[in-house]
């Protein structure tokens, strides 16, 4: 599906032309109309990416260290499972520290903590389920930060960007012969992406869902991403006569 949109803004000028983000090619005098062309592709994403993050909290540090290395090796022999390939998949260093609780008005040690996060980039969004299910089984502290994507992006990003000068060049063509004029060569042309995705559980907290999960559950999530749009608009300035 291919939804286009389009705003208009006319400069009729004796001067110089108006610059945007850049240096105009108009000379002295010339008479020039500008314009604003708006281009949107839209699409369903087919990979996706999140982070699974390990946290243990023991009384001594070593035994920490020891559980988060050996959780973290599982999540990455599950990730050769999936072919996931090498650069797909980027691990943090361990963070540690010291963990408190306040019990009533004592802050009281808990034991030491230590944490590693993977980032992981699936291609075949078909998937997720299966495969967050498996994680889930590793008891990871959390599944979050999902972004979606397509493997043809920059496709999308370029037929975006040539819907958006077709509306800038009909607006121009209709505003010039509104005023009895013609339009010429292009004098300026800059592009500018205006795409924003958003994913309702890219900020969610998946801790107190992964550790209540079931640890003989095979379910994981089953997200609708739905539909993603690539947004182009491009300022072109035409000369007339």
């Amino acid at each position: 599906m291919i939804k286009v949109s389009a705003k208009k803004i006319l400069t009729l000028s004796l001067g110089l032309s108006f610059l945007i983000m850049g240096v105009s090619c108009a000379k002295p005098g010339a008479r020039t109309i500008k314009v604003i062309g708006n281009g949107e592709v839209t699409y369903v994403p087919d990979t996706v990416s999140f982070t699974v993050t390990i946290r243990e909290i023991e009384p001594v540090l070593k035994n920490a260290l020891a559980t988060t290395k050996e959780k973290t090796q599982s999540l990455l022999e599950l990730c050769k499972k999936y072919s996931i390939a090498d650069e797909d998949v980027k691990t943090s260093y361990s963070e540690t520290g010291r963990e408190y609780e306040w019990e009533g008005n004592n802050r009281v040690f808990k034991g030491f903590r230590s944490e590693q996060s993977t980032k992981i980039n699936l291609k075949d969004i078909s998937k997720l389920e299966q495969f967050t299910g498996e994680i889930f089984e590793l008891q990871v502290y959390s599944i979050g930060s999902f972004r979606y994507s397509h493997s043809k992006q920059n496709e999308f990003d370029a037929q975006a960007n040539l819907l958006a000068l077709d509306d800038a060049k009909v607006s121009a063509e209709k505003m010039a012969d509104r005023m009895g004029v013609k339009i010429c060569e292009v004098l300026y042309i800059s592009d500018i992406d205006t795409s924003y995705s958003y994913s309702a559980y890219e900020s969610a907290d998946y801790g107190a869902i992964s550790q209540n999960k079931s640890l003989n559950s095979t379910s994981g999530f089953v997200v609708a991403p739905g539909i993603l749009s690539s947004n182009r608009e491009v300022v072109v300035t035409y000369r007339i006569k």
